[in-house]
């Protein structure tokens, strides 16, 4: 920590504002509010915050990352924040919507809690869909993604398929921007239905879990072998991908249990055998069947993070080899730190993306805060329901934005409001979840020090960091946020689940 000598001789005239940590015993790492980071040994920490900086090199790069002020500091860093924070000036861009409950599958982990087949009365009508096709498109922001998942989409295709015509005969006529992303088992995919979503630029996301034993485990197909579906489908989009010269892959994830920690090599080896370009690396959430199973599924933050470091160990090697392969959740973080413009996922920010970055609507017409509101919502928990579809979308859109939720979602999820995380030297990269803080510690406002998925988010953020002090790696994650091209689009439209 600094010592109260050096606090007193804190130039505040020429030093622009820092958080900082003790990285290792002869390294500073100081942040500022625009993502730019800097590493000083204690020699240059101490002249740095005095204003006498020796290294001419070293000036150049603390003035070029907005550490040290020069004239016109105060409005081109305005400017800069603004920018960093651009999801601030318009409303939800992320529409997530459940045209069924209903699913083929039933997931050991599923954070839905899905309905059987059977159970078609939990199907979205198109006159449901109409509602909350009205209220999407005024909303207020420009750019607008409808995604569609839990359960699965597929088993409601017609009205799936509606909204999708419908939503782009709205976009033509109110001038507004839509992307599609549909979350899918992949089970009931056929070659009519994919030729639907290829020609209306539908981005495809699923899951796999690793190898047919494991994946046929996790997620339990109630008609067949998953894992034989989920990779034939997945070579036959990338195939169709490539024929009809798109340049991109299906996304792909895998939810880690503890069955997967020891096998991260394989794991990214079968991904890396089907083709695809890179994996999105999740861990459990205490939300719907995964609750019940802890047991054989749960595992510590530090167990999932030695997973995460092995497969980023391995992923970069493959890298170093010639191999362009990417963790998802790894380049969200990088694009915070090597864009000026922010990704926008909607579980790092802050305020964090409920109620005014991501909505989510349920078949029946209920409308939450995100999809981890709508996830309590069907455990019998409806805090989180910022309304119900009105009889107009204005009505509907005036009661979700002027909603208690609403107000309190964004106060308990703003950073600089919460002890400890305005001052944490990651700050400007992490967010908090107040719904998580409230299923797993009973409180909205989540505990710094009891905050597992801040560990987590510093945990991993040291390892990205203190990888980047390697010149070699360093170059291998620039690649990756220049490499994936449509990347930047996926995550600031969509919230992988």
């Amino acid at each position: 920590m600094l010592s109260i000598e050096k606090i007193k001789n804190l130039r505040s005239e020429k030093i622009a504002f820092f958080r900082f940590k003790k990285f290792d015993e002869n390294t500073y790492l100081i942040t500022n509010d625009i993502g730019k980071y800097s590493f000083l040994t204690k020699e240059e920490f101490s002249l740095f915050i005095e204003g006498k900086i020796e290294s001419w090199e070293k000036y150049e790069e603390l003035l070029k990352n907005w550490f040290i002020k020069k004239e016109g500091f105060e409005n081109d860093m305005a400017q800069a924040y603004a920018t960093k924070n651009h999801f601030l000036a318009y409303g939800p861009s992320l529409h997530i919507i459940v045209t069924t409950l209903r699913c083929n599958h039933k997931c050991q982990y599923c954070h839905a809690a899905v309905a059987p087949m059977e159970a078609h009365d939990m199907d979205m009508t198109k006159e449901t869909a109409d509602g909350v096709l009205d209220t999407i498109f005024h909303t207020s922001s420009p750019w607008i993604t409808i995604e569609f998942q839990w359960g699965e989409s597929l088993a409601n295709w017609e009205v799936t398929k509606y909204i999708v015509e419908q939503a782009q005969i709205r976009s033509f006529h109110l001038w507004k921007k839509v992307f599609f992303s549909l979350v899918t088992n992949l089970t009931l995919m056929n070659e009519d239905k994919l030729d639907f979503l290829i020609q209306n630029n539908i981005s495809i996301s699923s899951s796999l879990d690793w190898d047919e034993e494991i994946h046929n485990y996790n997620r339990v197909f109630l008609w067949g072998n998953s894992f034989e579906q989920v990779t034939y489908w997945i070579k036959r989009i990338n195939e169709e991908y490539k024929k009809r010269g798109f340049d991109k892959k299906m996304w792909a994830l895998l939810t880690v249990t503890k069955k997967a920690l020891p096998k991260y090599k394989e794991i990214i080896d079968t991904y890396v055998e089907l083709g695809l370009d890179s994996i999105f690396i999740r861990s459990l959430n205490p939300y719907g069947f995964a609750e019940v199973d802890l047991k054989n599924l749960w595992y510590s933050s530090e167990d999932f993070f030695d997973f995460y470091k092995n497969s980023m160990e391995y992923i970069i090697e493959l890298n170093k080899n010639g191999v362009l392969f990417c963790e998802q959740l790894t380049n969200i973080y990088l694009a915070k730190i090597f864009h000026p413009k922010d990704p926008n996922f909607m579980d790092n920010r802050s305020p964090c993306g409920a109620c005014i970055g991501q909505v989510a609507y349920n078949y029946d017409g209920k409308i939450y805060s995100c999809d981890e509101g709508r996830m309590l919502g069907r455990m019998g928990d409806d805090n989180f329901m910022m309304a119900k579809l009105q009889e107009t979308w204005s009505d509907t859109y005036k009661v979700m934005i002027e909603s208690e939720t609403t107000k309190i979602m964004v106060q308990a999820s703003t950073l600089d409001g919460l002890p400890w995380y305005n001052e944490n030297v990651y700050k400007s990269y992490i967010g908090v979840c107040p719904i998580n803080s409230y299923k797993v510690n009973g409180s909205l406002y989540p505990n710094f020090m009891k905050d597992e998925k801040r560990k987590l988010d510093s945990m991993i953020l040291d390892f990205i960091f203190g990888n980047m002090r390697d010149k070699e790696v360093k170059k291998v994650f620039e690649n990756w946020t220049n490499w994936i091209k449509w990347g930047l689009l996926n995550w600031e439209c969509s919230n992988p689940s």
